[in-house]
């Protein structure tokens, strides 16, 4: 299925920072048994609830990072109540990203800024700094009404599991969400507080204190959305990358006699006769200096680094188009150095138009070792062999894919 990331309007984005709060605990309750003729029962306050997660699932049918929420909150716990029921956990918020994207927690920004989608933090405090807060203003117990504290919570043992020092957040989160379903907690809900009964002992029988519940996990995330493709396509603006798309799979982006008409990522698929498919990823075009935020094809280069094999697609009817293919090799080399040892193929578009296109082919196969084959992507000419030898290079970069089979496509 072919899936264009631009929905008529700038709602495309690969990259986004957010702020992930998990759900506050709820309160333990302080309360003791009164029925007819027991006037001091024992204590049966109730545990508060868990406060909800923040989990990042992966859906399939997602393709951009631009409808996420800023400031993404799970709900608080309930507190607990008395006759010994328990505060009911509080409800989950589940973030839903496209498959490929790398989730990596960040130090607290000081500045706001809104550029690159980043979210308006100053002011805010770490989670350690809120719990800390709110201990201090609050205090860790909750009081029975009218009871002063004499100093009898200084003699409780808290649960290891409340103290400060087990709150602390020892690694940064780091996730790479690339399975459909796949799903990761990002931001932990705080622990419900405890009711009074847990803290009554042979000597203080009924106690008139129970535990506050804790704050959840606050993470800054940076997502980083990287498509998932068998192929890359790579070429200078207007080199027909996005006629070459349609001609070989089911996708219909854009197309015009003009550079840049490609804006955002584009995928499409190539089927086979025997049910296989490739997936294709169509970037916008590249041009000298991208990897130092040049013309568009910067903003997307993460969206290759995915891709089995690259398809370099070039146009042979101009002058000198090897000197394209340098160009290219360059600013993927700038950017990042593994992207030029994948697996390669070269087409040479527009190979009809001119003789001079004719006169450039054996040049172009004299000046480079990637296997070049000449077709006119606009008349659908000689795609079949391109499509052949694409899938070549897929299976042999992973062969023990189920998505592959080992056989030849029929008909080619």
């Amino acid at each position: 299925m072919a899936q264009s990331f631009l929905k008529k309007g700038g709602n495309f984005k690969d990259f986004r920072r957010i702020v992930v709060r998990g759900g506050r605990g709820g309160d333990g309750c302080v309360s003791f048994l009164r029925e007819k003729y027991i006037e001091s029962g024992p204590p049966n306050g109730g545990n508060g609830g868990h406060g909800g997660n923040v989990v990042i699932q992966v859906d399939p049918r997602e393709t951009t990072l631009g409808f996420l929420d800023s400031v993404c909150r799970a709900r608080a716990g309930s507190s607990g109540s008395g006759k010994s029921k328990h505060g009911e956990q509080g409800k989950d918020y589940i973030i839903k990203v496209p498959a490929g994207t790398v989730v990596r927690e960040i130090d607290l920004p000081r500045k706001s800024s809104s550029s690159q989608g980043e979210v308006k933090v100053s002011g805010q405090r770490t989670w350690q700094e809120e719990q800390a807060n709110t201990d201090e203003s609050q205090g860790a117990f909750v009081y029975y009404p009218g009871w002063q504290d004499q100093g009898e919570t200084k003699e409780v043992t808290i649960p290891k599991e409340y103290l400060p020092s087990d709150r602390t957040t020892t690694s940064k989160l780091l996730l790479d969400m690339t399975t459909p379903g796949q799903e990761e907690v990002a931001a932990k809900g705080g622990r419900g507080g405890l009711g009074n009964p847990y803290f009554a002992t042979g000597e203080r029988r009924s106690p008139k204190f129970a535990l506050r519940g804790l704050m959840g996990e606050v993470r800054w995330l940076e997502l980083e959305l990287k498509t998932i493709a068998d192929v890359g396509l790579v070429g200078l603006p207007n080199a027909g990358k996005s006629t070459f798309l349609r001609a070989v799979s089911n996708a219909h982006p854009k197309v015009a006699p003009y550079p840049f008409t490609t804006l955002n990522p584009y995928l499409g698929t190539v089927d086979y006769d025997d049910q296989v498919q490739l997936t294709l990823a169509d970037i916008p075009g590249l041009i000298a200096g991208a990897h130092r935020n040049v013309g568009l094809g910067h903003n997307f280069l993460r969206h290759i680094e995915r891709s089995h094999i690259l398809v370099y697609v070039v146009d042979i009817g101009k002058e000198n188009p090897w000197e394209d293919l340098a160009t290219l090799q360059k600013e993927l080399t700038l950017y990042s150095p593994e992207l030029v040892k994948k697996p390669s193929l070269l087409v040479a578009n527009k190979a009809d138009i001119t003789d001079l296109a004719k006169s450039n082919l054996p040049l172009l196969q004299q000046k480079t070792d990637i296997p070049v084959i000449p077709i006119s992507a606009k008349h659908a000419l000689n795609i079949r062999k391109v499509t052949h030898h694409m899938r070549l290079l897929v299976e042999r970069t992973r062969p023990a894919s189920p998505d592959i089979h080992t056989t030849s496509p029929k008909g080619t």
